[in-house]
């Protein structure tokens, strides 16, 4: 029976010590990718794509940048600005949010912010009114809501 619990014991303690050898040689590659990528020549790369609307190639720039460089306000606008033209109204509000976390006073992206935030709210003002009845008494102030943001957003 002890000879069986040391077996065990020493089993036990040989795997531990290869998955914490696994997982350092794992981290080292990790590591060692990061330091390959060359963070400029990808920015460079994602804005030029962004700026010729290559959707795709920009928004998998950008999805890196801001996983590895999250400071920077601007990659998290631009993600965000490529996620309403995909319409993705509720992940880029989340972006915007982001990038004025990281930067108070990005007038652009708290302009866009709210420019998706009253697009979601006259898409459910537009939603109530298609299944509400007009003689609710909340029909007249929704229509009335709704033509007011359409005038904004126009």
């Amino acid at each position: 029976m002890i000879r069986i619990f040391k077996t065990l014991l020493l089993t036990l303690i040989f795997f531990t010590l290869t998955a914490c050898n696994m997982s350092g040689v794992k981290d080292e590659e990790i590591k060692d990718e990061k330091s390959n990528v060359d963070f400029i020549q990808l920015k460079k790369e994602t804005d030029e794509a962004y700026v010729n609307d290559d959707l795709v190639t920009s928004e998998k720039g950008y999805e890196i940048l801001v996983r590895e460089t999250p400071t920077v306000a601007e990659n998290w606008f631009r993600l965000g600005n490529i996620y309403v033209r995909t319409n993705r109204p509720a992940a880029a509000v989340n972006l915007y949010r982001e990038a004025v976390i990281r930067d108070p006073k990005y007038s652009k992206a708290w302009y866009n912010l709210s420019i998706v935030q009253l697009k979601q709210t006259a898409y459910s003002l537009t939603e109530m009114l298609n299944y509400t009845s007009s003689d609710d008494p909340l029909y007249d102030k929704a229509k009335k809501m709704l033509d007011d943001i359409q005038n904004i957003i126009k």
